[in-house]
């Protein structure tokens, strides 16, 4: 058993500094300024795009349209004041004892 658990910490000894060996960069160095880079290239997102063709009024107005319809509704996701509470309050807590018990430290 001896031999064993020794020649299997010997192989694992021998294959430990291969295992450990560093690997060669397959990346240029992002610091070194003669590594050629491709070209900058100016896409606008508003390449294709086409306004709506039903609408007759102005972007503005369109807008101001659908803020207003927005805002008469309820709700709002919390935005734009706070609704009543649902539910009645908590009742206040009772005061506490003016001088303390003389057993306070009974279950200590």
């Amino acid at each position: 058993m001896k031999r064993t658990l020794w020649a299997a910490l010997a192989a694992l000894s021998a294959a430990a500094p291969g295992a450990q060996a560093q690997q060669l960069p397959t990346t240029p160095d992002p610091a070194d300024p003669s590594i050629a880079v491709p070209a900058t290239v100016y896409a606008s997102v508003l390449t294709g795009h086409v306004p709506p063709a039903s609408s007759k009024q102005t972007p503005d107005k369109t807008w101001r349209a659908a803020n207003d319809a927005l805002a008469g509704q309820a709700g709002q996701a919390g935005h734009g004041g706070h609704a009543a509470p649902t539910h009645a309050p908590a009742p206040a807590p009772a005061p506490a004892p003016a001088t303390p018990s003389r057993h306070q430290h009974q279950h200590h």
